[in-house]
């Protein structure tokens, strides 16, 4: 097979590439090649099955997991002490008023 515009390495025809890409030309070439690419079909066809199965358990697990940790961030945020915002009283603001900020240096 020639192969037109050859811009790289890949691209150059080989023997091995050639014998690759040829149709067979005798019936048990044929049908050992047949055979071969129906295992090959087989094989991808179960390989996906399995891969799709993962992916759904790695799905539900991801949920479990985002779950879990939102209970969790509950579960903490009932535990911290709610900090305590109060409004100074008018005694509270004339007595701030009382002292003057010093610097300190060390």
């Amino acid at each position: 097979m020639k192969t037109s515009n050859i811009r790289s390495m890949r691209d150059i025809p080989t023997i091995q590439g050639m014998k690759n890409r040829a149709v067979p030309s005798n019936r048990e070439q044929l049908m050992s090649e047949l055979a071969r690419l129906e295992h090959e079909k087989a094989r991808l066809e179960r390989e996906n099955t399995i891969w799709l199965a993962n992916q759904k358990k790695c799905e539900m697990r991801i949920r479990q997991v985002q779950e879990r940790a939102e209970l969790l961030r509950l579960k903490l945020e009932e535990l911290l002490p709610k900090p305590l915002v109060t409004q100074p009283t008018e005694a509270g603001k004339k007595a701030n008023k009382k002292y003057r900020g010093v610097s300190l240096e060390y």
